[in-house]
């Protein structure tokens, strides 16, 4: 009988183990997958600088701003009808009221991979219209960090406005962060200015009534406020030049000039250490514009052939001097936005933050190991009433 219990016991202790090994292996990553119930509202307070004269579209006096408040409620949720076993489908809703007057909510959705949160190929990844379908994700983190992060190292991140992936830095590790009882990491996501992703330029930057093109007319208004005035330029060169040149000047100011959007960012992300949860964030992102001037340095290759002639070579060199100033001046500033979590929020955040970690160190941590123990000590005892059973044996022969 004692032989039995003994061998039970072993037997059972082994399940045990090897349950708890299949636990940490499989089960544990099986249960802490995206769950299709998400559903984190972040509340953002900041300032909109506005550096274009809304009637004119030109830079305002001086380079400055129209400095405008605004409040942004940003809405992270499951899409649960188009979850899979594998798939998690998102949608990221941005509700912004800037200066008492709302917005319509700007809409981005993802397909993550439900264990690693980096985006999968479907044409459920898309921004702002399910027209724009963002195909260039694929493989690279959204909005959803995984947890664990080592300061020092990179991700590589994805940003759909740029339609571009970035490494980002794990910068820093917080303890207490603003004392909030959780520790954070802080993700560096500064970006260089990089071009916008012309679908979203339309979309987003052409709703706000900025141009995607302009006409040479409009151009040579602008730049004869610079100083360079091509409408003086051309009557003086249609004295001197052939009906060739001419021709072929007059047809490159009919094609209209393409305005290049570029947006850099100085984004700062705080995720709890743990889950990877967002528990804070500091947005500043820029916005320039300026025009593509390939058509212009097009017909000064043409208008250089005469620099000699004594009529128009003062007038072309000059004008040659500005356009060369011009196309090394700084970018025109559209709009700065900056905003942060407010902190009401960050102490929501921070709460289900150490819920999700609680219930992740229980799934990931705690179960096996009371599993392991368990069924060490079933082993143990197991063994304890063999060897005890051998010894009464040999103590009795």
């Amino acid at each position: 009988m004692r032989k039995k219990s003994s061998l039970a016991f072993g037997v059972v202790g082994i399940v045990l183990i090897v349950v708890a090994i299949v636990w940490w292996v499989a089960l544990a990553p099986w249960l802490v997958k995206l769950p299709s119930d998400l559903d984190v509202n972040m509340d953002f307070e900041g300032t909109l600088t506005k550096y274009l004269d809304p009637a004119t579209g030109q830079p305002l006096p001086g380079g400055q701003g129209t400095a405008i408040p605004f409040t942004v409620l940003r809405t992270f949720a499951s899409v649960s009808n188009k979850y899979t076993s594998s798939v998690a489908v998102c949608s990221d809703t941005i509700a912004m009221t800037a200066g008492g007057q709302e917005s319509p909510a700007q809409i981005t959705q993802y397909a993550l991979d439900r264990k690693s949160r980096k985006c999968v190929e479907s044409d459920e990844n898309w921004a702002y219209s399910p027209q724009i379908v963002m195909g260039d994700r694929v493989g690279h983190y959204g909005p959803l960090f995984p947890g664990s992060l080592e300061v020092g190292t990179t991700v590589s991140a994805f940003f759909n406005d740029v339609n571009t992936a970035f490494d980002i830095k794990v910068a820093e590790k917080i303890d207490d962060y603003n004392g909030l009882g959780i520790t954070a990491i802080k993700i560096d996501a500064t970006r260089p200015a990089t071009e916008y992703y012309p679908p979203i330029a339309q979309a987003v930057l052409g709703s706000q009534g900025l141009p995607m093109e302009i006409t040479f007319a409009q151009l040579s208004a602008q730049l004869k406020a610079k100083g360079l005035d091509l409408d003086g330029l051309m009557g003086a060169l249609a004295t001197v030049a052939t009906p060739e040149d001419m021709q072929a000047l007059q047809a490159l100011t009919q094609q209209p000039i393409k305005m290049a959007y570029k947006q850099s960012s100085g984004d700062v992300i705080y995720i709890e250490e743990k889950t990877g949860a967002t528990v804070g964030a500091d947005f500043d992102r820029t916005t320039t514009m300026e025009a593509d001037t390939a058509g212009l340095l097009g017909a000064f290759a043409i208008i250089g052939k005469y620099a000699s002639h004594p009529n128009v070579g003062p007038a072309i060199g000059a004008a040659m001097q500005a356009a060369t100033q011009l196309a090394q001046a700084e970018p025109t500033m559209v709009f700065n936005q900056r905003m942060s979590i407010i902190p009401a929020s960050e102490q929501t955040l921070a709460k289900d933050a150490q819920k999700k970690a609680s219930l992740l160190t229980l799934v990931d941590l705690w179960i096996p190991l009371i599993i392991v123990i368990v069924g060490l000590l079933l082993l143990a005892l197991g063994g304890y009433l063999l060897l005890r059973k051998r010894t009464v044996a040999a103590s009795a022969s």
